[in-house]
């Protein structure tokens, strides 16, 4: 195929992607998703992808690393730039210039299942923007608090608001009317190698929670959130230990029981990379369909009905 084919095909594609009549519905559910590693698909693998989801995905909207939404498909990480500002935790085998990366240079992560199983299940297009850096902490990266002073260098949870409301004036510039639908979080390994971190999650998360449903106005946005899968002292081959994991499993636990339109989801039983702390491509792959599963168990909402309910 020349240049002159090349251009074309994209035009195309590009008509296709966002084109809509005017007896459309122009509304599209957003899915935010956020956290550190096993969010990023640290250990994910092309090679162990299943066909079916090498394939782009047509229903599925990724908001991408050049922020433009495009059919999502693989690879889908790294999908952050090296930003060396961030806030580092004290980890002595942590660098920020690691902190978007993926073990194989290129990878995936649960959208890569997540999207395709939502839009299915909703048989609509759905679309997904994400923020996730390997390493990071909910105690303080991501602690809300610390952007009490306005500024984004002080901890990743500005950053990531920035992100979302950039993918979101996109979709509306391109005649979208947007919901934010739901959050997905995959993080707390960090949190379960300190002590007092662990002992802060339940707090910490509840925080974070009610904070991300204040700034979005959406007071029942559903949260889905995946627990750590070890428990105290859990050695890794690389000698380190996370000291914590049964606290911060029960903070989880915790959370779900006391904060409403709150999902936990299991993780104990999903695949891992011999690292014995990330997931690996069966693994993200599987964690990808459960926050799918569990959002589509947790809300009654129908197509019809997510329509009727944003009529202009």
């Amino acid at each position: 195929m020349n240049f002159k084919q090349n251009a074309v095909v994209g035009l195309i594609s590009g008509v296709l992607l966002f084109s809509m009549t005017a007896s459309e519905a122009l509304f599209i559910r957003l899915f935010i998703l956020a956290g550190q590693s096993n969010m990023v698909g640290y250990q994910s693998n092309l090679s162990q992808l299943p066909d079916r989801l090498q394939k782009s995905q047509p229903p599925v909207l990724w908001y991408n690393q050049n922020q433009e939404w495009e059919p999502l498909k693989a690879p889908t990480e790294p999908v952050l730039s090296a930003d060396l500002s961030i806030p580092v935790p004290p980890f002595e085998d942590y660098h920020p210039e690691h902190s978007h990366k993926v073990k194989n240079k290129v990878g995936f992560g649960p959208e890569i299942s997540l999207g395709l199983t939502l839009a299915k299940a909703l048989n609509e297009r759905v679309a997904m923007v994400k923020y996730s850096r390997n390493g990071t902490s909910l105690a303080t990266q991501w602690d809300p608090r610390e952007d009490a002073g306005g500024n984004p260098k002080n901890t990743l949870y500005p950053r990531m608001k920035e992100r979302v409301s950039k993918a979101i004036a996109d979709l509306k510039a391109r005649g979208y009317i947007v919901e934010i639908a739901g959050f997905f979080w995959m993080q707390g390994e960090s949190d379960a190698s300190v002590e007092t971190w662990a002992k802060d999650y339940e707090a910490n998360l509840t925080h974070f929670i009610q904070t991300l449903r204040e700034d979005y106005d959406r007071p029942n946005l559903p949260f889905i959130y995946g627990m750590v899968h070890f428990g105290n002292e859990h050695e890794k081959p690389n000698g380190s230990v996370n000291c914590c994991g049964d606290t911060v499993r029960s903070a989880q636990w915790n959370v779900q029981q006391s904060i409403p339109n709150t999902v936990a989801v299991e993780t104990q039983n999903l695949s891992l990379h011999n690292d014995l702390l990330h997931f690996d491509s069966a693994g993200i792959i599987d964690l990808g369909t459960r926050f799918a599963n569990a959002w589509l168990n947790l809300t009654s909402d129908s197509p019809q009905a997510f329509s009727e309910r944003n009529a202009p």
